[in-house]
């Protein structure tokens, strides 16, 4: 049972970018990201669609042909490639659900506020670069 989880293509999203990141000007393909992250083809290309429409990333075709990124790994932080996929992060908004106004909401605003912001300290604070050299490693 999980008790707290990402999304696949959350997971995807920030291993895909750490694997472009590490593969330099090399660029890497599609192929090679969905065969090192046991991944679906096509949920990859979504994801990657993602990332290009956010500017994160970009691709080329052909023989030399792969992704790349769009700026250096050191500008580009775990939110960025968050908000690419889910939207702009509201702070204010994080920890409302239906039952706000029921007592039981009350009992977990203290937790659900603290683990959000422990969660969004990592996304605004860890840059691809951090990510960059274990990422080689699986190259």
């Amino acid at each position: 049972m999980k008790i707290l989880a990402l999304s696949e293509a959350n997971i995807l999203s920030f291993h895909s970018i750490a694997l472009i990141a590490a593969a330099e000007e090399k660029g890497i393909n599609a192929l090679k990201i969905s065969e090192l992250t046991n991944c679906s083809r096509n949920h990859l290309f979504k994801v990657l669609e993602s990332l290009v429409k956010a500017g994160l990333i970009y691709s080329t075709r052909g023989p030399r042909g792969g992704y790349f990124l769009n700026k250096p790994a050191d500008t580009i932080y775990l939110l960025d490639v968050f908000e690419a996929l889910n939207g702009k992060v509201d702070e204010n908004e994080i920890c409302i659900g239906r039952n706000r106004n029921e007592k039981s909401f009350i009992f977990f605003e203290q937790l659900c506020q603290e683990l959000t912001n422990k969660f969004l300290n990592y996304l605004k604070n860890t840059k691809i670069a951090d990510l960059k050299d274990h990422a080689g490693k699986i190259l």
